[in-house]
């Protein structure tokens, strides 16, 4: 079997794609969609998107399946490719249209993480969707072809935790008495901010924490982290207490994998869910930390409250900060479950393709 992964250049996104294509232990060829054309842009987002892609997507509505993959042709900066595949998979709404041109030219299967919008969904042949777009799009309970994760699939596996700790062991310098936390620091959305001030009450509780306990940190950002508090976190952590800092965009190499499998605990805020799921895959004890909001009421909350509830993790607002060296220990003595979504996907992939029909 052998998988084409559609990769929008957003690493959180690309993650998924392939950590389920992984989990299948099958071939894959990515491919970097990159298309030409006017752009727009979408409200507290980084970056713009492509309108072409929304092109496809009314074309594709309209059921006229050659005339979108020729546009994707035309409007396509690299050549698409033409092997042979079994299943087209991408994640999130640019790349859904890209996905069901290819699948109906070539006939393969498709599938598509995330709800994607102003696309017809029922001719995707597989969606994976958290359990949050449940609640959002009301049109998925009607339809046969849906997968429901907790959070979000990702490549997380005990072999790349082993190797990645490995790997950090060569150039840190942590005595193995310390408890060692990591901290995975995302950044501002439409309904998340993360400033200086909230940097400094974290970094305060735990400079605090290491007067009483040997404890070794573990830092990185995200894309998302605003410049502000990349520099007060860069400022402010080269200290004994920081022993590996990592900075999305400074950093030439990443050690992601060997964070989160040195440490004893990770702490990671709430607004990605994708940063969230690989946490909570690690078997580790995971603390999610409340990030300040634009609106009062979010729809991942009820994300979070079912991770709570199904004992993946525990959770700290911003105004309980004072309370995480409490919330650190009583996390240390339980016994978490490990979130197995990817192995979810994967399994429903391989029934997917093992069957004639679908």
């Amino acid at each position: 079997m052998k998988i084409l992964v559609l990769d929008d250049g957003i690493a959180g996104n690309t993650t998924q794609s392939i950590g389920i294509v992984e989990a299948l232990n099958w071939g894959y060829d990515l491919f970097p969609v990159k298309l030409k054309g006017p752009s727009y842009r979408l409200p507290d987002r980084k970056g713009s998107v492509k309108l072409i892609s929304k092109i496809i997507g009314l074309l594709l509505i309209l059921k006229l399946y050659n005339l979108s993959y020729k546009i994707f042709c035309t409007f396509s900066i690299k050549r698409p490719p033409k092997q042979d595949f079994n299943a087209v998979i991408s994640t999130g709404s640019y790349l859904a249209p890209i996905n069901l041109a290819i699948s109906k030219k070539f006939g393969i299967k498709s599938i598509c993480i995330m709800t994607p919008e102003n696309v017809p969904l029922k001719e995707f042949n597989l969606l994976i969707v958290p359990s949050h777009d449940m609640l959002r799009y009301k049109q998925l309970k009607k339809l046969k072809n849906v997968v429901v994760t907790t959070c979000a699939p990702n490549r997380i596996t005990e072999e790349k935790l082993t190797q990645g700790k490995e790997k950090i062991l060569r150039i840190i310098n942590s005595p193995d008495t310390d408890l060692k936390i990591g901290l995975i620091i995302g950044g501002n959305d439409q309904n998340y901010f993360i400033d200086k001030p909230w940097a400094e009450k974290l970094l305060k509780i735990l400079h605090n924490m290491a007067i009483q306990k040997k404890i070794s940190c573990f830092l990185t950002t995200s894309r998302r982290t605003p410049e502000d508090v990349v520099q007060f976190f860069l400022e402010n952590t080269s200290d004994s207490l920081f022993v590996y800092r990592e900075f999305v965009g400074i950093n030439k190499t990443s050690n992601y994998f060997g964070i989160l499998g040195i440490c004893d605990i990770l702490l990671v805020t709430e607004d990605s869910v994708t940063m969230i799921s690989e946490a909570c895959s690690t078997g580790k004890p995971v603390i999610i930390l409340g990030s300040k909001r634009k609106k009062k009421k979010i729809v991942f909350d009820t994300t979070i409250k079912n991770l709570i509830k199904d004992n993946y993790c525990f959770y700290v607002s911003v105004e309980e900060f004072d309370k995480l060296p409490c919330v650190i220990v009583k996390s240390l003595k339980h016994n978490f479950s490990i979130l197995k979504d990817t192995e979810k996907c994967a399994l429903k992939i391989m029934e997917m393709l093992s069957t004639k029909k679908s």
